[in-house]
C-alpha cells in the first residue's frame, strides 16, 4: 500500500501509463457503450490511451472476476452493472464480493424492454402472460444472465402475474437477442437500446418497454403500464476500481470523471447509445450499490436462487 508523501506523489503522476476498462459483457452491448464513451472522454483528459477490454461469460461474473485480480492501483477499471456487481456474489462465490470494489461514479441507466422475434405469435405483454398462465414454464425468455437485473425483475413480474416462466442466459444483452430471434426463447427482456435497429429493419417485434414513459428512440412502443402493468425497471451502470487502490487516485478518478460525465460532449455520446444520463458520485453510488445487495437478498431467496 503506497502511503504518505509518496501516494501523493503517485496521484499526481497518475496516470503515466495505459488505464484499461473492463466490460464483463460482450462488445455491442449498452454496458460496452458506456464504457466507450468514458473511456474516450477519459483519454481526453489523462493524455493516455484508455483501453476497453470485453471479457464476457458467467452473467459478468469473469469480466468482474478479472479486475478484482488486477494490480491494485487504479489502472484497472471495472463498468460494472447492477446484476454482476450486487447479485451476482449472492447466488454463489464467482471469484469477488461487492466489497471488493470502490465505486468511483454511477454513469447512466439503461431502459429495459421485452421484444420477440418478428414471426412470434405474441404481440403484446398479455399474451405472454395468458400463455404462462395457460402452461406453466412453457415461455422461454433470455436476459444478458442468471442474477442479472433484467433477471430478478423479469422474475419478480411473473411472481406478480402469478406465472412460472423458464430463464435461460445470453451471455450478454446481443446474445439475448440472438436467442429470441433463432426462436430458441420466445422472448428476450435486455437493456432496450439493443433493439433499435432490429426493430427498425422489422427483424424483431417490441412488445412493452418497463419504463415510466415512452422511449424517444422507440416511440411507437407501449409502457407496461399502459398495459395494464404496474412495472417499471431499469440498469444501472458505473465506474469501479478494485479495493486498494490508493485513496488519492480514486479521489483523482471521482474529480476527473464528475467533471466530464455531465458535459455537453457526454450527453451526445450519451444519447447516441441511447443511455440516460444518472451520475451519482462515489458516495451515492456506494448508497444505491449498498441498498441493491440488501434488495437482491430478499428477492432472490423469494425466487429460490440463493436459500
Amino acid at each position: 500500500m503506497i502511503t504518505g508523501i509518496s501516494a501523493q506523489v503517485f496521484a499526481a503522476e497518475y496516470p503515466e501509463k495505459p488505464v484499461e476498462i473492463i466490460v464483463p459483457f460482450g462488445a455491442g452491448d449498452a454496458l460496452d457503450g458506456t464504457a466507450r464513451v468514458i473511456a474516450d472522454r477519459l483519454k481526453a483528459s489523462f493524455g493516455v490511451p484508455v483501453i476497453v477490454k470485453n471479457i464476457p461469460g458467467a452473467g459478468g461474473a469473469k469480466g468482474t472476476a478479472e479486475a478484482n485480480k488486477a494490480s491494485h492501483d487504479g489502472y484497472t477499471l471495472l463498468m460494472g452493472s447492477t446484476g454482476a456487481l450486487t447479485a451476482r456474489p449472492l447466488i454463489k462465490d464467482p471469484g469477488y464480493k461487492t466489497s471488493d470494489f470502490v465505486p468511483i461514479a454511477q454513469l447512466v441507466e439503461a431502459p429495459i424492454g421485452l421484444a420477440v422475434s418478428a414471426d412470434s405469435p405474441f404481440k403484446s405483454v398479455k399474451d405472454i402472460v395468458e400463455a404462462a398462465k395457460k402452461d406453466p414454464g412453457s415461455v422461454k425468455y433470455a436476459t444478458p444472465g442468471p442474477g442479472s437485473t433484467q433477471h430478478i425483475n423479469m422474475e419478480i413480474f411473473a411472481k406478480d402475474q402469478g406465472i412460472k416462466l423458464t430463464h435461460i442466459g445470453g451471455r450478454g444483452g446481443k446474445g439475448a437477442v440472438v436467442k429470441a430471434m433463432s426462436g430458441e426463447v420466445d422472448f428476450v427482456f435486455v437493456g432496450a437500446s439493443n433493439y433499435t435497429s432490429l426493430a427498425k429493419a422489422g427483424k424483431l417485434h417490441v412488445l412493452g418497454v418497463a419504463a415510466e414513459d415512452r422511449l424517444a428512440f422507440l416511440p411507437d412502443v407501449p409502457t407496461f403500464k399502459e398495459q395494464g402493468y404496474d412495472f417499471d425497471v431499469a440498469v444501472w451502470f458505473g465506474l469501479l476500481t478494485n479495493s486498494g487502490a490508493p485513496d488519492e487516485v480514486v479521489e483523482k478518478l471521482r474529480t476527473t470523471v464528475a467533471e466530464i460525465a455531465n458535459t455537453p460532449q457526454t450527453r451526445a455520446l450519451y444519447k447516441k447509445f441511447n443511455l440516460n444520463e444518472a451520475f451519482l458520485d462515489g458516495a451515492a453510488f456506494q448508497k444505491r450499490i449498498d441498498e441493491n445487495v440488501t434488495k437482491h437478498s430478499v428477492v432472490l431467496k423469494e425466487i429460490g436462487l440463493i436459500n
